[in-house]
């Protein structure tokens, strides 16, 4: 049988080659799986075509089972899991928790919906194989190469819950029985299936595996993973080792060759264990050694994967930032987040911040006020009522780690805008933090909540310091004087509506507004002006797309042919004048961040605010009349003169008001008959109408 016959979906990507034997030979069954990831691997830069390959695949292996007497059960078991592999590896390492759920329940069942809510996975077909005398050995084979992926994702997103509590015991026996021979996979899944007992209570099971990978750290200090299992040892709380966990980073930091990645964790995990003055002793080691992986990352080229890494070097080095946090050490705190950033001292913000961090039970900035790690039900709550709301799967990371509740759908649901509000206001104290900013004098937040959080939008409806989010950390520049304007008018519905209303405030206050439009709306031209220093403000009326699952994707999309790629923004460069200009991205998700990691400048405002230019846009997807209306108040205010952090608070604050205040308002300004289709369709604003505006410097 030629391997296009047996796979029939996805013939037309395969070779014309046969099949090497019968499929109720393991043998066979491997030697298939290797010609079908390698076409995957060839797949794998271009993840739709992998995806809809894999698919196909594992579709035909449905078939198989079912219809081919000569495919015996345990050959599809093993088949599934080795192909579905390749796609949840490439998720793993993309740090993409929903394609891991995807192709994790893919691996063990029938191909799965994006869309599902959640998978029943019976793996009693599993569990015959790992026991069958012929295909035991390949079962446990490909069951390995997924156990890191499973565990993982289960401790670090709270998902694929009944996946890992139904594969922990045959999981558990293989580490067991394999972890002598040291070989790397087994040693991966040890970690993560030790971390995963320790959090669901295990601690018989988790200190006799952590024993076991503690014989074989000080047994073998040179083999390849022992830098990771000296972190995890050193690391896990509580302890899953004979020795004390400090004595072990001690001793793995003398012993052991460590790539600057490791001996980082490693000296933040002793850090934290210190006192006050021990770490402030030790920080400028701490410190240097941060610089150092800091400029190991800058050497990507790919945007997009700095961000990545910097996230993993959080995950690393998080629990410092807290201690700092907690100690109430601002000048150390800052000094770390902009070294983490990649922020020379000359270039750090002078002035005051108020750090945002996730805390698990609730948003957290008072120094000596850490919440109740364990305590994250409110985090919980908000995950899942942004999930509700927005229609959109949403990462956040808290004190622990983090979380993954619904998959994502696309649809926004302003029926569960309530639930939204509400645990938004159960879980930051609105209250609290506006006293605390105004005691502190703060001059921004640097946020490390979830990324679409709207603390400035929450701010003003409370008639709180509606302050800019640093998502650069550098010191910005002052503000220019706004002379001229370039409206980029695009094909959104409300487009032209919002082009009217721009000329006709920026016209009485005699700033001259050029609106390009029609064949003129090109990426070329757009990105040829935005690297000229010929407007005071760029503003963009357009759609936007920051797809979550694949962030990289994010664009402007100017016209139905016409998109600005987020690496193309990115990688333009900005005039230097001395003064900052004023990028507005009218846009839905134009102010998202790639909503897998905390404190994340990969999206579009994101990814170019920077002390030469400050960017307004929204978190979330923006309706067209709600768009209008925000853009018509902050062309009033910047008219008016007001700087650009000033006029975007007034304008948020002016979104809030009652309609008739708001229409009469607008109608003082002259605007009456172009604003009335957008403030008719802005009637009944809700959270979702006013919540997603977002000011970054």
């Amino acid at each position: 049988m030629r391997l296009r016959e047996l796979f029939p979906s996805a013939a037309v990507l395969l070779p014309a080659a046969e099949v090497p034997g019968t499929l109720d030979a393991p043998q066979t069954i491997m030697a298939v799986a290797l010609m079908l990831r390698q076409q995957q691997f060839q797949l794998a830069t271009s993840p739709h075509a992998l995806d809809q390959f894999t698919l196909a695949v594992l579709s035909d292996i449905q078939r198989l089972r079912s219809a081919d007497p000569v495919a015996p059960e345990p050959a599809c078991v093993v088949l599934t899991m080795l192909v579905g592999w390749v796609p949840a590896q490439r998720a793993y390492e993309h740090t993409q928790p929903l394609e891991m759920w995807r192709w994790l329940h893919s691996s063990f069942g029938a191909p799965v919906d994006l869309d599902a809510g959640s998978v029943d996975i019976d793996l009693s077909p599993l569990d015959r194989a790992l026991r069958d005398g012929q295909w035991g050995q390949v079962a446990q084979f490909a069951l390995l190469m997924l156990i890191p992926i499973v565990f993982y994702l289960n401790n670090t997103a709270h998902s694929a819950e009944d996946l890992a509590r139904q594969l922990y015991k045959p999981a558990l026996a293989l580490c067991q029985r394999r972890l002598a021979a040291a070989s790397e996979p087994v040693v991966e899944a040890a970690l993560h299936l030790v971390k995963y007992l320790v959090w669901q209570g295990k601690r018989r099971e988790a200190c006799a595996l952590g024993r076991e990978l503690e014989d074989l750290l000080y047994a073998r200090p040179s083999h390849p993973m022992a830098g990771a299992i000296a972190v995890l040892l050193a690391g896990e709380k509580p302890p899953v080792t004979r020795r004390q966990p400090d004595a072990i980073a001690g001793w793995a930091l003398e012993q052991l060759t460590l790539n600057p990645y490791t001996a980082l964790s490693l000296k933040t995990l002793l850090a934290v264990q210190m006192e006050a003055s021990e770490r402030a002793a030790m920080f400028p080691a701490l410190l240097s050694q941060l610089r150092a992986v800091i400029s190991l990352i800058e050497q990507e080229q790919d945007k997009a994967q700095r961000s990545r890494d910097r996230g993993v070097v959080w995950s690393m080095t998080g629990p410092l930032v807290y201690a700092l946090l907690q100690a109430g050490d601002v000048e150390h705190l800052m000094q770390w987040l902009s070294a983490w950033y990649g922020i020379g001292p000359g270039e750090r913000r002078s002035g005051r911040c108020v750090v945002l961090a996730a805390g698990g039970s609730r948003a957290w900035y008072r120094p000596g006020t850490a919440p109740d790690a364990e305590g994250d039900s409110a985090l919980v709550r908000l995950t899942a009522a942004m999930n509700a709301a927005l229609g959109r799967s949403l990462v956040t990371r808290g004190l622990s780690d983090a979380m993954l509740t619904t998959p994502a759908t696309g649809r926004k649901s302003f029926g569960a805008v309530d639930e939204l509000k509400e645990a938004l206001l159960a879980y930051i104290d609105l209250a609290d933090l506006t006293e605390f900013a105004n005691s502190e004098e703060a001059e921004a937040f640097v946020s490390i909540l979830p990324s679409l959080t709207p603390v400035q939008a929450l701010l003003a409806h409370g008639h709180g310091p509606v302050l800019p989010l640093a998502v650069s950390l550098r010191q910005p520049m002052a503000d220019r004087p706004v002379t001229t304007v370039q409206l980029w008018c695009g094909d959104a519905p409300f487009a032209r509506a919002e082009a009217d209303v721009l000329e006709t405030v920026f016209s009485y206050a005699g700033i001259h507004c050029d609106v390009v439009s029609g064949d003129e709306v090109t990426r070329s031209n757009f990105l040829a002006s935005y690297e000229r220093d010929d407007y005071d403000v760029l503003w963009v009326a357009a759609h936007g797309r920051h797809p979550l699952m694949d962030p990289d994707d994010s664009s402007i999309v100017l016209t139905s042919t016409e998109q600005v790629p987020l690496q193309d923004l990115a990688s333009a460069s900005l005039p230097s004048t001395g003064q900052r200009r004023l990028l507005v991205l009218n846009t839905c998700d134009s102010a998202a961040a790639n909503a897998q990691g905390p404190y994340d400048d990969h999206g579009l405002a994101r990814s170019v605010a920077d002390p030469r230019q400050a960017v307004i846009g929204h978190l979330w997807p923006v309706p067209g009349g709600a768009a209008v209306v925000f853009g018509a108040l902050l062309a009033c205010e910047l008219a008016d003169g007001t700087g650009f952090a000033e006029a975007f608070a007034t304008a948020l604050r002016g979104m809030q008001d009652t309609w008739h205040n708001l229409a009469r308002r607008l109608g003082d300004r002259g605007l009456g008959e172009q604003i009335a289709e957008a403030l008719d369709d802005y009637r009944d604003p809700t959270l979702l109408d006013w919540g997603s505006p977002a000011f970054l410097e």
